[in-house]
C-alpha cells in the first residue's frame, strides 16, 4: 500500500498530469526532488503511461459502445487478438463467469458498430453476446484524482 504522500502525488498527476513539478511541490508541500525521484521509480511501474482524456464526439465519433462476448474456449485468444488490433476498439478487458471479453468501441455512426460486429463474427464464431450503447459519460478516469480529499483524509488519520 502507498504511503498518503506517495497517494498524494498520485492524485495531483491524475488531476493534471501536465502540471509542473514546482507548482506541484507548492500545493502539496512536497520537494520538487522528491516528486522527481517518485515520478521516476513509478514510470512504467505504477504509472502505464501519460496519456490524455478526450470528448470522441467534438472529434466526430457520436456513438460508444460496450460489448460482452462469449466465444468457444478455442477461439479466446483469436478473439482477444482480433479485439486489441480493432481501431475502434478503445478498452479490452478479460472477464470471468458469463463472457469471456468486454471491450469499448468508438465509433462515428450506428452503423459502424453492425460492421464491426459482422466482422467479428465472421472471423469468430461468438457463443453469446450484448451489446450497450453508452449515451452519457456521468464520470470517467476520476478514481485517486482529487487531491484535497487525501488532504483531508490524511488530517484525520494523524489526529
Amino acid at each position: 500500500m502507498l504511503s498518503n504522500k506517495e497517494l498524494l502525488i498520485i492524485a495531483n498527476l491524475r488531476e493534471n498530469g501536465r502540471e509542473s513539478l514546482t507548482l506541484m511541490s507548492r500545493k502539496t508541500a512536497i520537494p520538487v526532488s522528491t516528486l522527481y525521484e517518485r515520478l521516476k521509480h513509478y514510470t512504467g511501474d505504477v504509472i502505464k503511461r501519460h496519456t490524455c482524456l478526450l470528448d470522441f464526439s467534438k472529434l466526430g465519433f457520436h456513438t460508444r459502445a460496450t460489448f460482452f462476448l462469449r466465444v468457444s474456449r478455442e477461439q479466446r485468444d483469436q478473439l482477444q487478438k482480433i479485439l486489441t488490433n480493432h481501431k475502434s476498439v478503445n478498452s479490452v478487458y478479460k472477464l470471468s463467469h458469463g463472457f469471456d471479453f468486454m471491450a469499448e468501441g468508438i465509433f462515428q455512426e450506428l452503423k459502424d458498430v453492425n460492421v464491426f460486429l459482422d466482422q467479428v463474427e465472421k472471423q469468430v464464431p461468438l457463443q453469446d453476446k450484448q451489446v450497450y450503447f453508452i449515451v452519457d459519460e456521468i464520470k470517467e478516469e476520476e478514481f485517486l484524482s482529487c487531491p484535497e480529499y487525501l488532504k483531508l483524509t490524511e488530517k484525520k488519520e494523524s489526529i
